[in-house]
């Protein structure tokens, strides 16, 4: 039935895009192609010679990637072997030295990853890799089952794995089964290996459904196994089966557990073979065991669900309705030839091809889809839903921590609607649970890893491209998660360290790692308040842009050289070394002092300037995967993802353009051990994508690229907006270094490139040459930094809401909190006080006004404060208080000719610690009690403290600026006045 068989093929492939995300262009056009290579070379039913035979010719296509065909034949270039052996890391993070991928049979996104296990318990202590989680690993030859679901380079117990199947000569003796490498092939979108019993297994797959071809040797028993009582990783897990019919089985399973979290996941299936079950066959206590006679051929179909069986069942019908194995085969084949296709490089060595494709391809894997075929989708709350109009599919496998870096922007990029997708699922997670998660597997917050990465997750979809979707809700529920401790997802809070940090300015507890997470906090509230501008939301992205500034608060500028380092809850520093690890995530104080992407001038300047700081680069960058305990780059692991391009920042981009090719070709290769560490869903091997185009997106929710050195000499990006991005670089890589750049014809110094260069295309042209050029070094020419701007004012400096009126509340994080406790002067009690918002009053000779908005008082940041014109006078007056205090810290008046006065600014707790301290500033203003978040009134007296800075006589005041570090707590600041 040819023209069944096309029609079918044609709806898998477009249905199977659909559920992508939609974003590939020509998919009918694709679709076509594919069913009309079917019908002209007669494959299709179960044979396998046709099959073999495209799969040899696929194989010796050396067709050139870039030239002018409109799709190369890609998927040559594709080994997903890579990364399934341990890395020469010396001291990787834990269970992180393999790469952790698997060979799986699937679509991009695929829900199925139907793929070989080698172990079902942690790797044992003979392996490349001991303790690594379950999966596949090079070095095992011997395989215990093939699973239906997986996570790509996942590190951690509980990654999937449910449905296990085995095919096996006796059904009594134990499955497992070795096997030589040289009997496997792994290739995108399906897997084969011939057991050494001569057991020949195939896997292909659509997006929900996975399709097997099990050949038996003559004369032999052929009987295959599916076990619903363990995955790959859990033993003793609640499941059944039932036999359908003669040739059906269905049941469930129980999935879940990532990282050791408790909650069970149900997975439903649904599978059909094409050879009726013989009679000694038994479904029983969670286990099919089917017979089907001797040297028998056995085709195995199965849809899988997390919503029913009914659903398992109609995804396989609609994904996969014929029996034709090649056929799909094939479609997964052009599926993954057309996602590579999206990036087409130019290159004569089939190593760099194979690196970068497979880089591409282990990119693709995730988030995954996890809605059904009719839109369907178990929610975070536990009751069934359905994607609402204008989405494609509901995802999952989302690993925050890792993936916002690299893998996001890239999705962006190039499928801002499957990305924007993805986007709306965290947006329905939250909106389900409470918050957005920042570690999802399945319809559950892991709660793995620390920081607010479900926010970084959507400022960075937002900022290159990915906008469709739900973006009022989204920025609630950052406000809230960055306003409100103790925000949680289903119970798992999501903002662990936000109730020190928000007292404190830097995390004392409640979240692991406190020096290195304060950096991903500030991090997080960078990108939180430029999502909050791109919306309009000026206030908060004030407030956030300001708290940004926390991580000079964990930069330890004593110590020789400056490193990033924890604090006490009283303000003393935790004794830190380069190679610390103590308080620091998978990592040590070297690696975190780098990660302030988004003001490396202002870390620069902190760490003695650009010579400096470019001698310390290169020191860092001795050794490029060094582990989490030497003080030096480590490519396995995503802290330092961004270390490499900050020689642009420093006036040095020569030096990213030597350090990046470098990395690339010492920690990734074409081997089994081609990967650093842990892909992390596709983190590590978006990194590399990014760095082969010479481009990468360094700042958290800012479009656009730090720019280094092409990898090829051409390249052409199809955007997911539908423009082209030409990249030509000849002499590439062998001459690396740029010694020039035109951007649509027009010269280009900057060594940063914002993204809306992409907006209606763009042709890069960069010349090249074997020696560091002077392009980029100028300061002109360095990227951008977001420190906190000058203000122009008192008032424009106010980055917090510390006043309310009485009664109002906030539960949401858009009312006020003063000391990061939910608490906040009464409006009312400061006007019976004297000083009513909005009206003028006197202390010590100067005139104050509260604010009556919703800013109202500065946290000091080291913000710089333009003082009005013709200010002078005998002293300034500051009005203020400290929260968690006393505190203080060097601050600076700078006069209109240039000299300055530096002072130390130092107030009172708000609350003299409760009544307990004895006041040492003047008290301006004094109130009988405070407001409390829930909206009622507390009586503990709080206080407006003075100081008062001398004058130069005569001298007019330009500035003040505020101290960048506090002694203890934070510096709150009302008003500076001058007094006569």
């Amino acid at each position: 039935m040819p023209d069944l068989r096309r029609l079918s093929v044609a709806l898998i492939f477009i249905g199977a895009l659909t559920g992508c995300g939609g974003d590939s262009p020509g998919s009918q056009a694709g679709a076509a192609a594919v069913a009309n290579q079917l019908q002209g070379t007669g494959q299709g039913g179960t044979g396998a010679g046709s099959s073999q035979a495209r799969a040899s010719a696929t194989d010796n296509d050396q067709q050139n990637p870039g030239s002018s065909h409109a799709a190369m034949r890609l998927t040559q270039y594709v080994n997903p072997l890579i990364g399934t052996l341990a890395s020469n890391s010396p001291n990787p993070v834990p269970a992180g030295q393999a790469g952790s991928v698997v060979p799986a049979a699937g679509l991009p996104n695929g829900m199925v990853q139907w793929a070989p296990d080698t172990n079902t318990t942690p790797a044992p202590s003979t392996s490349a890799e001991p303790g690594s989680p379950a999966g596949y690993y090079y070095d095992i030859n011997s395989i215990q089952s093939f699973s239906l679901t997986h996570m790509s380079g996942a590190g951690c117990s509980g990654n999937d794995g449910e449905f296990p199947v085995m095919p096996t000569l006796d059904a009594t003796k134990p499955l497992a089964q070795t096997f030589s490498h040289a009997n496997e092939k792994s290739v995108a979108g399906a897997y084969s290996v011939l057991l050494d019993n001569q057991i020949k297994v195939e896997l292909t797959a659509t997006l929900r459904t996975g399709f097997g071809r099990f050949t038996y040797p003559d004369q032999q028993g052929a009987a295959l196994v599916l076990d619903t009582t363990y995955t790959n990783t859990e033993t003793g897990v609640t499941g059944s089966v039932q036999q359908v019919d003669s040739k059906t089985i269905s049941g469930t399973t129980t999935g879940g557990h990532f990282c050791g979290n408790s909650t069970n996941v149900p997975v439903y299936f649904y599978a059909q073979f094409s050879q009726p079950f013989a009679a000694t066959s038994s479904f029983t206590n969670g286990r099919a065991i089917m017979n089907f006679g001797k040297g028998s051929t056995v085709l195995m179909k199965i849809g899988i669900s997390y919503v029913s069986v009914a659903n398992a069942k109609n995804n396989l019908e609609k994904e996969n309705p014929l029996w034709d194995f090649n056929g799909v085969k094939a479609v997964a084949d052009a599926i993954w030839n057309q996602r590579l296709n999206t990036i087409q490089v130019t290159s004569q060595d089939s190593t760099a091809l194979t690196k970068f494709y497979t880089a591409f391809y282990h990119a693709s894997w995730a988030p995954s889809v996890f809605s059904d075929v009719n839109g369907q989708y178990v929610g975070f709350d536990q009751t069934v839903h359905k994607v609402s109009a204008g989405h494609a599919a509901q995802y999952t496998s989302f690993s925050g921590w890792d993936i916002y870096r690299s893998l996001i922007p890239l999705k962006a990029t190039l499928f801002p609607q499957e990305t924007s997708d993805m986007a709306q699922s965290l947006v329905n997670d939250a909106d389900q649970c409470g918050a957005i998660p920042h570690w999802v597997n399945d319809n559950v917050e892991d709660g793995v890893m620390p920081g607010d990465a479900g926010s970084l997750i959507l400022a960075g979809a937002y900022g290159f491209g990915a906008r469709e979707f739900d973006t009022r809700s989204a920025l609630n529920h950052m406000i809230k998660m960055a306003n409100i401790p103790g925000t949680a997802c289903n119970g798992v809070t999501t903002n662990g360290g936000r109730a020190s940090y928000l007292q404190t300015g830097y995390i004392t507890s409640g979240e692991w790692g406190q020096a290195s997470s304060t950096l991903e906090y500030a991090s997080s509230d960078f990108a939180i308040s430029q999502f909050a501008g791109e919306l309009g939301n000026t206030t908060f992205q004030k407030m956030m842009r300001s708290r940004s500034a926390y991580w000079q608060n964990v930069l330890n500028t004593s110590l020789t050289p400056p490193l990033n380092a924890g604090r006490n809850p009283d303000g003393s520093w935790i004794p830190e070394t380069p190679g610390s690890t103590d308080n620091y995530v998978e990592g040590n104080a070297e690696q975190y002092t780098w990660m302030v992407p988004f003001n490396p001038a202002g870390l620069f300047a902190q760490l003695g300037g650009n010579t400096a700081v470019v001698s310390r680069l290169n020191t860092f960058f001795t050794v490029l995967n060094a582990g989490m305990s030497l003080p030096n780059f480590y490519m396995g692991n995503e802290p330092t993802f961004e270390v490499p391009w900050l020689y642009n920042w420093a006036g040095s981009p020569s030096g990213t353009q030597n350090i990046v090719q470098q990395i690339m070709a010492s920690a990734f290769s074409t081997d089994a051990n081609g990967l650093p560490g842990n892909d992390d869903l596709g983190a590590v091997s978006g990194w590399y994508v990014w760095s082969a185009l010479g481009l990468y997106p360094e700042i958290p929710g800012v479009g656009g690229f730090a720019i280094g050195s092409p990898q090829f000499s051409s390249i052409t990006v199809h955007l997911g907006n539908g423009k082209t991005l030409r990249i030509n670089a000849p002499g590439a890589p062998t001459a690396n270094y740029v010694q020039s750049l035109t951007v649509n014809g027009r010269a280009h110094n900057s060594s940063w490139l914002d993204v809306d260069a992409l907006a209606n295309g763009a042709t890069l042209n960069f010349a090249m040459g074997a020696s560091p050029s002077q392009w980029g070094t100028d300061a002109a020419d360095v990227p951008p930094s977001y420190g906190v701007p000058v203000a122009r004012n008192v008032a424009d400096a106010f980055n917090n809401h510390g006043v309310s009126a009485d009664g109002s509340t906030n539960t949401d994080g858009q009312g006020a909190d003063f000391d990061g406790s939910l608490y906040s002067y009464s409006s009312q009690a400061l006007a019976s006080a004297g000083a009513a918002p909005g009206k003028p009053f006197v202390f010590d000779g100067a005139s104050f006004m509260l604010s009556g908005g919703p800013l109202d008082n500065a946290v000091a940041v080291g913000q710089t404060i333009a003082m009005p014109a013709g200010t002078r006078g005998s002293s300034l007056v500051l009005l203020g208080s400290a929260n968690n205090g006393p505190g203080s810290g060097a601050a600076l008046v700078t006069y209109a000719d240039g000299t300055t006065t530096p002072f130390t600014l130092a107030f009172d707790d708000w609350t003299l610690n409760g009544g307990s301290a004895a006041p040492l500033n003047p008290i301006a203003l004094t109130t009988t009690y405070r407001n409390g978040g829930d909206g009622t009134n507390n009586a503990v007296k709080t206080y407006l403290f003075a100081q008062t800075v001398p004058l130069t006589p005569g001298k007019l005041v330009a500035s003040v600026t505020l101290p960048r570090q506090v002694s203890a707590g934070k510096l709150h600041v009302f008003g500076i006045a001058a007094a006569r």
